[in-house]
């Protein structure tokens, strides 16, 4: 019942931005895809989470801003919530909508770094705890772990893992969609304002910069 009562809940709420999308639009130059319930001030958050600004499914829908009319564009952790293809075509709609010199920058879970820390066996990165005490990465093995960020992590929305990123992976559908620059950034080191609450995760992700 309360799951039903949910999905009642997330339709209403994509119903009421799709209604409001226009005027959310003109406020903002500056978007957060797919960020959960948490804003960064400034950004518009686009997300199928009931508390974003824009509550949209990327995997059905385009980014709802015009063509050139964005300064930048940040997703962090989540670009791996899509297949390949619809991740393709979510870069392609980023690079539309930003203006010419607009800033994109992507991170995610490094396949290079988490596969390093498997044939490994790092104990201490997949066991770790939360401040609760419970298990930070899910799965009772460390192959458990290991594979969840292939196929785990639902969130509210049912959505999960699809797909686990390289730098050289995503730096070719950058280039694809047709960045002219791109490059790998460390944690932190940007041209965007406001990193210091945009990055997180150093220790599992690679991050991607690009400019149209």
């Amino acid at each position: 019942m309360k799951a039903l009562l949910y999905k009642v809940y997330l339709k209403f709420c994509i119903l009421k931005s799709k209604l409001a999308q226009g005027g959310i639009a003109k406020k903002y130059a500056r978007i957060n895809l797919c960020g959960g319930d948490i804003n960064i001030p400034g950004y518009c958050n686009i997300d199928l989470h009931p508390k974003a600004e824009m509550v949209i499914d990327l995997e059905k829908s385009t980014i709802p801003f015009k063509s050139n009319s964005v300064d930048s564009v940040v997703c962090i952790s989540a670009i791996n919530y899509f297949d390949r293809r619809t991740g393709q075509n979510i870069i392609n709609d980023v690079y539309r909508s930003l203006k010419k010199g607009g800033v994109a920058r992507f991170a995610s879970q490094d396949l290079k770094v988490i596969a390093t820390y498997y044939v490994e066996r790092n104990t201490d990165f997949f066991y770790q705890k939360s401040s609760n005490g419970a298990d930070r990465f899910i799965g009772a093995s460390m192959g458990d772990k290991f594979n969840s960020w292939f196929y785990g992590y639902e969130t509210v929305s049912n959505k999960h893992c699809k797909y686990v990123y390289d730098y050289e992976t995503l730096e070719m559908m950058f280039k694809e969609a047709g960045f002219s620059v791109i490059e790998n950034m460390a944690y932190q080191e940007s041209r965007l304002e406001q990193i210091d609450i945009i990055d997180n995760r150093p220790e599992q992700m690679f991050f991607l910069e690009a400019v149209k």
